[in-house]
């Protein structure tokens, strides 16, 4: 049996988690590029999948640290702080993005 399994499991959930959602802003950030004739071409879309890289990034480094600190029995406490800034930043261009997409659209 595994030392801490439901922790273990949890950690792996949340990266996996991470990770999807990284992949759907990525998605959409490419859609956004190639749309054709679309109203606005700001380089969102590249800069939404350039966040999607980052946050894949500082989740895996979250998994690994966690992972460690559980194989080590030591108490999982540290604060990421930045994996939930810059989720919360790719959002917030996302909702923009659409916004501004519908506005135009129906002008």
């Amino acid at each position: 049996m595994i030392d801490r399994f439901q922790e273990h499991a949890a950690n792996e959930r949340t990266f996996l988690s991470w990770t999807r959602t990284s992949i759907a802003v990525a998605g959409f950030g490419v859609l956004i590029e190639k749309l054709p004739n679309t109203p606005v071409q700001s380089g969102t879309g590249i800069i939404l999948v350039g966040l999607s890289a980052l946050l894949i990034a500082t989740s895996t480094i979250r998994f690994l640290v966690i992972r460690r600190q559980l194989r080590r029995r030591a108490d999982v406490n540290q604060a990421f702080a930045l994996i939930e800034v810059l989720f919360t930043g790719m959002l917030m261009v996302l909702l923009v993005t659409i916004f501004v997409f519908l506005i135009r659209l129906l002008q």
